[in-house]
């Protein structure tokens, strides 16, 4: 398995688990003051948990495959995370245009923008997986 292919199924397992969490546990508490402080500190502990899982297993990839990890993205890995890209893209605007739809139908500030992270979520999740599958598929 490559390096780019490692680095994009870690990451798509890391936002999976991580978010699942963080939306499994945003309905409860988050009406008062406290429950948002809770909320926001969840996020930060999320950026930070992600950031040291990334950095972590992208090292550890990168020292078992240094040539590897140094090769500069050839035409193949242009075209999938071009396409990838493409697909997420459209994800992304049909999850914005259903906070638009959110922000008129509801005036919770709070809800729309966890719609508004999840849409974003969901996007990512669209384009890494869109790059594994093309990765394997050799597409």
């Amino acid at each position: 398995m490559a390096f780019r292919e490692k680095i994009d199924w870690l990451s798509f397992a890391v936002i999976l688990l991580g978010f699942s969490a963080y939306f499994w546990i945003f309905p409860y508490g988050v009406g008062d003051r406290e429950g948002m402080a809770a909320q926001a500190g969840l996020l930060i502990a999320l950026a930070i948990i992600f950031t040291i899982v990334m950095t972590t297993a992208a090292t550890l990839f990168a020292v078992m495959r240094p040539r590897d990890a140094n090769a500069p993205a050839d035409e193949r890995d242009r075209n999938i995370t071009r396409r990838a890209s493409g697909f997420a893209y459209y994800v992304l605007i049909a999850g914005l245009a259903g906070c638009f739809a959110l922000a008129h139908i509801t005036r919770d500030l709070v809800l729309v923008l966890n719609a508004v992270l999840a849409a974003a979520v969901v996007a990512e999740l669209v384009r890494l997986g869109l790059q594994i599958r093309f990765y394997r598929t050799g597409a």
